[in-house]
């Protein structure tokens, strides 16, 4: 049989009593089970959800408490693996996202904006959050208003880490935007990224971008579209801060692509019906 979870909830008011409100009472054992179902999900990797969470005991003394049982959706069902899993999970894993800043496995961006919530409450207006998990092994969840608020900081720096520079070998298609010389006389061309605007520096050391100051000037300020080659660099994971051109390849201009007229024969199946066309084919062993 499945054991239980103990939530504690103490709120308090101006007045120094510990009654919490039944917005902050309730929504913060109902965030909680959104996030045993979350991770529920994400560790049935899209399958059925087996767990239904019942109030099995409320213990009235100050402050509140509610034990919570995992139930099986299906009658009969054996759910307590399912329910070991799911808990050590939540557990663990709030600990370590406080803690360390690391997304927890089992943790989508949903999960963590829950997490973030309970700490919220916790500042605003409730003087702590406790979840009891010793039934199952697991790390016990203790909140107060000090710890919530360096919590809270701890989840938005996972939510937005630090940018990361890195660099990789590759290619980046776009429009020349601007030619210039840098400070040692390198040709610079600002290529404008076809797929989401971006503008980025090319250089070289060497003959990477000889191509383009081949070409008359006339046609690099028309935004010639070219695709470049070698070193890129990235600020993040997203955007490209410069790229270290080792060659280019030019595109043709959009006038010098065939036309659908120039590539149609309206005579190319004899004045016949293409399924007639076919069959001709393979009659003759053709097609």
């Amino acid at each position: 049989m499945p054991k239980p979870i103990t939530f504690t909830v103490r709120g308090a008011d101006r007045f120094g009593d510990d009654a919490p409100t039944v917005e902050d009472l309730l929504g913060q054992i109902a965030t909680w089970i959104d996030v045993l179902h979350n991770i529920e999900s994400a560790v049935a990797e899209g399958g059925k959800p087996e767990l239904v969470w019942r109030v099995t005991d409320v213990r009235k003394n100050s402050p509140l408490a509610f034990e919570v049982t995992p139930y099986p959706a299906t009658h009969g069902m054996n759910v307590e693996q399912r329910a070991k899993k799911v808990v050590l999970a939540a557990a663990t894993g709030v600990k370590r996202l406080i803690e360390n800043g690391e997304r927890p496995l089992y943790f989508t961006d949903q999960t963590i904006d829950k997490v973030e919530k309970i700490f919220i409450r916790v500042t605003n207006g409730l003087s702590g959050t406790a979840v009891d998990f010793s039934n199952y092994n697991a790390p016990n969840f203790e909140a107060t208003p000090e710890s919530a608020r360096w919590s809270i900081e701890s989840i938005k720096t996972t939510k937005s880490p630090e940018p990361v520079a890195y660099k990789e070998l590759g290619s980046l298609e776009g429009y020349i935007n601007k030619v210039e010389l840098d400070g040692r006389g390198r040709p610079i061309v600002w290529l404008r990224s076809r797929l989401d605007g971006q503008e980025v520096k090319c250089l070289s050391d060497v003959a990477g971008l000889s191509r383009i100051g081949h070409l008359e000037v006339s046609e690099v300020l028309r935004g010639l579209r070219v695709r470049v080659h070698g070193t890129l660099y990235y600020r993040d994971l997203e955007r490209i801060s410069s790229i270290s051109v080792e060659n280019v390849h030019v595109f043709e201009s959009d006038k010098a692509l065939p036309e659908p007229a120039d590539i149609i024969d309206p005579q190319f199946t004899g004045g016949l019906e293409s399924s007639a066309y076919l069959q001709a084919l393979r009659a003759d062993g053709q097609a």
